[in-house]
């Protein structure tokens, strides 16, 4: 069994190239492709698909506008000819930025990080035990990490760094993907790049918190938020 994708992109050379370059890799299965964002929303009503490969630059509308009209997201890796779209790309959880032309390495290294993160939400959807713990890719392996082993989260450029008492976990993924997978009621954000595990918090003071013996920054955008959930208060 294989991920699907359907490639949504206003260029036909465009289109059938990505398609082409992904049949000979072989991990991705081509389910569909589409040239407009209308042409895409027919298509996901009766494709079935894991992955989009997503142009930006679309007619009438923008690629990342179309995705936030989308009631059931998959997995999307951007493909564009502009590089100033990755932030906001990143922001709508995309797991993935790829610049026109896409060599072969790099769509290689993209489908690796697609299928790796397919394999562990099909993994999750599968556990019998209670859901106390998730598996990552680092250094080659999955490793199964316990909530409760998890200390914060440290975003690091298109990487993730677990940290536990015991050692540290790089993961390829990003910080809003690995979000994702946690509790909500355990895990709390606080800045941009970290995530903290509510049961490790020992103080908070001003703009940090202290996970141990580290100070993680609480920045504006978060405080409040936070502040109610741990303390009860605005």
């Amino acid at each position: 069994m294989k991920p699907t994708c359907i490639i949504i992109d206003d260029e036909p050379p465009a289109r059938n190239g990505l398609k082409e370059d992904l049949e000979a890799l072989g991990t991705i299965i081509v389910a569909g492709m589409a040239g407009d964002a209308e042409q895409a929303r027919e298509l996901l009503k009766t494709t079935a698909a894991d992955l989009l490969f997503l142009d930006v630059e679309l007619p009438w509308t923008n690629g990342l506008e179309f995705l936030s009209g989308l009631d059931v997201k998959p997995m999307v890796i951007l493909v564009t000819a502009y590089p100033q779209y990755a932030l906001h790309g990143y922001e709508h959880g995309v797991i993935d930025y790829l610049l026109k032309p896409v060599s072969p390495e790099r769509l290689k290294l993209a489908c690796e990080k697609a299928l790796d993160l397919w394999v562990l939400r099909n993994q999750a959807g599968r556990q019998t035990e209670p859901a106390g713990s998730l598996f990552i890719k680092s250094n080659g392996r999955f490793e199964k990490i316990g909530y409760d082993e998890i200390l914060y989260l440290e975003a690091a450029n298109n990487y993730v760094i677990v940290h536990t008492a015991q050692k540290k976990y790089l993961v390829y993924q990003t910080l809003k993907g690995m979000e994702k997978q946690l509790p909500l009621t355990e895990f709390l954000q606080t800045h941009k790049s970290f995530i903290v595990a509510r049961p490790h918090i020992r103080q908070i003071e001003g703009d940090s918190i202290s996970v141990g013996e580290v100070k993680i920054p609480l920045s504006r955008r978060f405080k409040q938020k936070f502040l109610l959930e741990v303390l009860g208060k605005k």
